[in-house]
């Protein structure tokens, strides 16, 4: 079980400093992880946050707008 809460709380960390580096609250999405976990790796992943806080998805392969 304490092998669980590290990386769960590991990535949790991961995730704020990827939304950190991505101009996103770091510390929305560290809470978020904590519910979330794995959905907000993925969230963060595959989509980029416009000025007004709007999520729009990316091309994963090309790391772009899909349009």
């Amino acid at each position: 079980m304490t092998g669980f809460a590290l990386g769960w709380g590991s990535l949790a960390v991961i995730n704020a400093a990827l939304a950190n580096v991505d101009g996103r609250s770091p510390l929305k999405y560290f809470l978020g992880s904590w519910l979330l976990g794995p959905i907000i790796t993925i969230l963060l992943a595959a989509t980029r946050e416009e000025p007004g806080g709007a999520l729009r998805q990316i091309d994963l392969w090309k790391g772009r707008d899909p349009t």
